[in-house]
Parts: C-alpha cells; sequence; structure tokens
C-alpha cells in the first residue's frame, strides 16, 4: 500500500510541475504579446505626433538623422516615444496621449491636422482647388476654341481672306512667298 501511495504522490506532482511550467510558459508567452503590441501601439501613435527637435519634420517614430557622428533617432525623438510608452503602459487613450502632447507643445505636434472643426478646410481644400482650376481651363480652352473657329470661316465669296487684308496685299505675300522659298 505505501508503495502504491508513493505512486499516486509521484504522478500527482508531476502533474502538479507540468502545469506549473505550462502556466509559466502561458504567461511569458501572453506578456511577450502584450510588450509587443505595446511598443506596436507606441510606434503608431509616435506616428501621429511630430519630432520637435527642430531639425527635422519627421514624426516621432520616423526620426532619423542620417550621415556624421550621429545616425538614427535624435534625443527628442526618443523622449518623445518613451512619453507615449509610458502614457501607452498606464493605460491611457491614443487620444489622451495626444492630448497630452497638444497641451505641452500645442497643435503644431500633429503630423496632419486633425479631421474636425477648422482644420476639415486644410482637407477639403485642394479638392477644391482642383475642381474649380479644372472648370477654368475647361472654360478658357472652349473660349479659345470658339474665338480659332469665328476667326478661319472663309470670307465672303470674293471678298478678303480675313478682315483688314485686302487681295492685293495677300497676292503680294504669295508672291513673296514664292520667291523666296525658290531654289
Amino acid at each position: 500500500m505505501t508503495e502504491r501511495m508513493h505512486k499516486g504522490t509521484r504522478a500527482r506532482a508531476r502533474r502538479f510541475a507540468t502545469m506549473m511550467l505550462a502556466s509559466f510558459g502561458a504567461f511569458f508567452l501572453i506578456t511577450g504579446v502584450a510588450i509587443a503590441q505595446q511598443t506596436e501601439r507606441t510606434r503608431e501613435v509616435g506616428k501621429k505626433v511630430r519630432c520637435m527637435c527642430g531639425g527635422c519634420n519627421d514624426s516621432a517614430s520616423t526620426c532619423y538623422h542620417v550621415g556624421g557622428e550621429f545616425s538614427g533617432p535624435c534625443g527628442k525623438a526618443k523622449a518623445e516615444l518613451k512619453t507615449i510608452d509610458d502614457q501607452v503602459l498606464k493605460g491611457d487613450s491614443d487620444d489622451a496621449i495626444l492630448a497630452s502632447f497638444v497641451q505641452q507643445y500645442g497643435t503644431g505636434v500633429y503630423v496632419e491636422p486633425p479631421k474636425r472643426g477648422l482644420s476639415l478646410v486644410a482637407w477639403f481644400l485642394p479638392s477644391i482647388y482642383l475642381v474649380v482650376g479644372t472648370v477654368v481651363v475647361i472654360f478658357v480652352i472652349s473660349r479659345w476654341r470658339s474665338r480659332v473657329h469665328s476667326d478661319l470661316t472663309p470670307a465672303a465669296v470674293g471678298g478678303a481672306a480675313h478682315p483688314g487684308i485686302s487681295t492685293a496685299d495677300l497676292e503680294r505675300a504669295r508672291q513673296r512667298v514664292a520667291r523666296e522659298t525658290e531654289d
């Protein structure tokens, strides 16, 4: 009976060890995925925030100063990404993170203007300019074409080919062209 109890204890110990190992493995796997998602979220929010170093016009996630002794994100971009990462870890929403940067730096921190309020003008003006420009070009071209067609209409039979040019002047010009083009 003691050996039977001993086997049962060993089996329970093995099951317990297996369960603990599986639990720790799942915990580390889930934690690793969560950390990867947080850094990806940090990068995504960082793409919406302008690097405020003054030496580039990039977002905090894409700031790279190439050449010289230093190549890579500047110190300001690293600090901004660290701030974003801290706020992501605290559980702040993307809008709350962006609002904190706007409060600190003003609306110039946005890489692209928000799509609300007066900023909608910045989004719609290029399309409006394109439509108005197309209409103006079509109008001007149609006016030119109608003017050219009216100028090229044949003159009345026996009249001058063009108003203001007499038939004699036209004949002299033809004779001069014929003389100058002869070899």
